[in-house]
């Protein structure tokens, strides 16, 4: 089932590539919702929502094998100057460099993690979507404190 699903989801990415108009962040809304899936640890439905050109809370809610359930949101601040000149390869898009703070709730069959994240990542932000890689270093503070380090590549619609 879930590989049917994430095979849907792919094929319809790349539908809306071929179709996609590029658009830059000049011309594209940021009053808008992002809601698509991420593809890596956490693997799970992601969430976006722009506050304006410059910030946007994110958000992924997961459930799986390793982890029972799995929830994080961040609040991400937006760098467009930073990649400015790898933007120009893609055109009438923007590639942007973002980062930012947040949290973490995870739960397994026998405890409880919660923990703190910096996100960092890319984003090829075009319309109708947004595709983004993302690394995380987070801060355990329960079961046990510690470091670990989440990741993934994503696509959002954005409505």
């Amino acid at each position: 089932m879930k590989k049917t699903l994430v095979t849907a989801l792919l094929c319809l990415v790349f539908v809306s590539l071929s179709f996609a108009k590029g658009k830059t962040g000049n011309e594209i809304k940021f009053d808008k919702v992002g809601v698509g899936i991420v593809l890596g640890d956490p693997l799970g439905v992601s969430v976006k929502l722009w506050n304006n050109k410059e910030t946007a809370f994110d958000g992924v809610l997961s459930f799986g094998q390793t982890r029972t359930f799995y929830v994080h949101a961040d609040y991400l601040f937006h760098n467009y100057e930073l990649l400015k000149d790898m933007a120009k390869d893609f055109k009438g898009s923007d590639l942007i460099f973002y980062y930012g703070g947040g949290a973490y709730l995870a739960f397994w069959s026998n405890s409880i993690g919660i923990g703190a994240r910096l996100p960092v990542g890319v984003e090829y932000l075009s319309n109708p979507f947004d595709i983004y890689f993302e690394l995380a270093p987070a801060f355990a503070i329960t079961p046990s404190m510690g470091l670990t380090l989440y990741g993934g590549l994503g696509v959002r619609f954005d409505f």
